[in-house]
This record gives structure tokens, sequence and C-alpha cells, in this order.
């Protein structure tokens, strides 16, 4: 197995490691208010980070996939 693939797969296991800890329903500020105000409000500092970085890690993921599948 080459660099490349090694890194598809630690990359792979890394964007379903993120989707599996994040919770979506968490990213609502202040639980015990209207919960349609919680649907207007913005994500904090730290969630705004962890959903840049799994863009960042898909779009990796998807440029791997392609290189992998024209090197074949």
């Amino acid at each position: 197995m080459n660099l490349i693939e090694s890194s598809w797969f630690l990359i792979s296991f890394l964007i379903i490691l993120i989707v599996l800890v994040v919770d979506p329903k968490s990213s609502i500020t202040g639980g015990g208010k209207n919960a349609v105000l919680g649907l207007f409000s913005s994500p904090s500092s730290g969630q705004q980070f962890i959903y840049n970085f799994s863009a960042a890690l898909i779009l990796i993921f998807f440029v791997l996939t392609t290189v992998l599948s024209l090197s074949n």
C-alpha cells in the first residue's frame, strides 16, 4: 500500500469519526429557549472549525479518490 492509499484510508476514518462524534442537535444554543429561534443562531467558533475541517477532509478525500482512480 502506498502513501496515497494510506492517506485515503486515514482521511476516510477521520470523516467517519467526525460524523459519529458531532451531534447536530447540540448546535442549538439555549436548549430551554424556543427551538425556532435556535435555528437562526450561528454555530460557535469550535463548531465552525469542525465544519470547516470536515469540509476540507471531504475535499481531500474526493481529490485522493480521483487520483487513485486515474492511477489504476
